[in-house]
């Protein structure tokens, strides 16, 4: 006869594995935690990015190794996310996560990362919404900035994540120029002339669609501090 569960095990037995199923629960949430908590995506793409870099010999570009700190996030457990970082010496950048994990920082440069001229926020990194992929919008904001709204243009509205004065937003609409990007690039042989030329015809499609999206940034009493086009020729 066969017995499922923990019915026909002793008292003792059945205490110490009901112990051991709560531990591994225990462990697997922490596990869960540790992986998307964002001080551990930024020391995971922090750790594999001097790893790599000190291998292949890049040792004059590597970011900082302590001071790091994480700020807003996309994509927290996404197959794709992203996750801005500021350094105690002024230095930024953005992590970039796979399924959870931090997996790169790349650095931003020093003139533009705190670039206000013009509006109160300044851009760090955009992407198109393409191959069913939400468009992202990540940078920094003013003192005075306490919200910013991404609004597609059929009015559907994302708020951004906000940390210690960094934005991360990502929004779903569609991007009519871009609904077949991969197949335009994969009618052309890599490399080619033509190839190159398709990448460069997607690259400027790319931009007037994100031109299309609109940001509103308000400040801590709701007033309205900026309405605009999200993307400039400048970003």
């Amino acid at each position: 006869m066969s017995i499922t569960g923990t019915q026909g095990i002793s008292p003792m037995r059945r205490a110490r594995t009901e112990a051991t199923v709560n531990q591994d629960m225990t462990r697997q949430e922490g596990e869960q935690h540790a992986v998307t908590s964002p001080a551990a995506q930024l020391e995971s793409a922090l750790a594999a990015t001097i790893t790599e870099k000190t291998a292949r010999g890049s040792t004059d570009v590597l970011p900082p190794p302590q001071g790091w700190h994480p700020g807003a996030r996309i994509g927290a457990t996404a197959e794709q996310g992203a996750l801005i970082a500021y350094n105690d010496d002024g230095s930024a950048g953005i992590c970039v996560l796979e399924n959870g994990r931090g997996r790169w920082l790349n650095l931003q440069s020093e003139g533009q990362a705190r670039d206000f001229a013009g509006r109160p926020y300044s851009v760090w990194h955009w992407m198109p919404a393409y191959n069913g992929r939400p468009a992202w919008l990540l940078g920094a904001l003013t003192r005075e900035a306490a919200r910013l709204e991404l609004v597609g243009n059929d009015g559907t509205v994302a708020e951004a994540d906000i940390v210690d004065g960094t934005f991360a937003a990502e929004i779903a609409v569609d991007m009519v120029s871009l609904r077949d990007a991969k197949g335009r690039l994969e009618s052309h042989e890599p490399g080619s002339d033509e190839g190159r030329a398709e990448f460069e015809r997607l690259m400027a499609d790319s931009r007037t669609e994100m031109t299309k999206l609109k940001v509103r940034v308000y400040d801590g009493t709701g007033a309205l501090l900026y309405d605009g086009a999200a993307i400039d020729g400048t970003d």
